[in-house]
């Protein structure tokens, strides 16, 4: 039989003891755009003593390990103050929650209290899965599309099994709203940029351990330096002074509202970006700036926000 790239469905499950593989059904599933192909690791050990050939003896299968990419449209649940299906990739990502009921779903970075996550891709007679898994996530935004999830899962170990798609999940509805009609300011200031990404930039490191059989326990996040790229259109200094801004080290903040319909608006903001370097560029004809700046704390845990009402 040939196995279908496009019947594929990806489902994940919080796990209830770290490290230990969650049993996944048609309701951990969700909609998810391919981020790349499941990449499962293992450490081969050459075993090359002294004999009396040139050929190679069998290698010893050591430490297992893999990654899991995996993209979500960046949109609401469809009702105002209920978390949107990607809540527990976000949370697996070092991202606390608060859900504020009939209000708002704010997500925010955390520095404990993150979860390890099971995944898997269900394709289309085969089921690949990853354990202990936490990630890095990055949010991108480019005009006239929705916004993008880009989330990289690393984890502690992988299966690789025959098995049945799963039976009839419900996905959501809601479809992410379009990069237009935005509110887009940088220091406040009107922006006009064709592409933003947001890289959370998670430091995951896998934690050993020989009591495993794969010889590690889970995926730890260790670290933390969040960055924005952006290509806006230039600006004379009088209307925005980027080249000062980055000759002093001054900080700004970042706000961006995509949507108007409740239940599938979007607040992304950044309340203190330090630009790290600013390269000039074209877009068909006319001069942009390519900037990288840092997301700073004010307090810790503060650096981005993501708001759904």
């Amino acid at each position: 039989m040939s196995i279908i790239l496009q019947k594929t469905q990806i489902a994940a499950k919080a796990e209830s003891v770290e490290g230990t593989a969650e049993t996944l059904a048609a309701a951990d599933a969700f909609l998810a755009f391919t981020g790349g192909d499941p990449d499962p690791s293992i450490e081969m050990n050459e075993r090359n003593p002294f004999r009396g050939t040139l050929s190679s003896l069998s290698s010893l299968p050591g430490k297992r390990s893999g990654k899991f990419p995996v993209q979500v449209e960046l949109a609401g649940s469809g009702v105002v103050g209920t978390a949107p299906a990607w809540s527990k990739l976000m949370k697996a990502c070092a991202f606390g929650e608060t859900v504020n009921n009939g209000v708002s779903v704010v997500y925010a970075p955390a520095s404990a209290t993150i979860p390890s996550l099971t995944l898997a891709a269900y394709m289309d007679g085969t089921i690949h899965k990853l354990w202990g898994a936490r990630g890095n996530v990055k949010l991108a935004l480019e005009v006239g599309k929705p916004g993008l999830l880009k989330f990289d899962f690393q984890g502690a170990d992988f299966s690789h099994i025959d098995g049945a798609l799963l039976v009839n999940p419900t996905y959501t509805a809601i479809v992410g709203p379009a990069f237009l009609g935005a509110t887009f300011t940088l220091d406040g200031v009107a922006f006009w940029v064709e592409k933003v990404e947001f890289d959370i930039g998670n430091t995951l490191s896998l934690r050993t351990d020989p009591n495993s059989v794969s010889g590690n326990k889970s995926c730890l996040i260790t670290a933390r330096k969040g960055k924005i790229t952006l290509d806006p259109e230039m600006v004379l200094a009088s209307t925005k002074d980027i080249w000062t801004m980055w000759k002093d080290g001054t900080t700004g903040a970042l706000s961006a509202v995509l949507g108007t319909t409740a239940g599938n608006i979007v607040t992304i903001a950044v309340p203190r970006f330090q630009l790290t370097d600013a390269k000039f560029g074209n877009r068909s004809g006319y001069r942009t700036t390519s900037l990288t700046a840092l997301m700073a704390m004010n307090y810790g845990d503060d650096e981005i926000s993501i708001t759904l009402t």
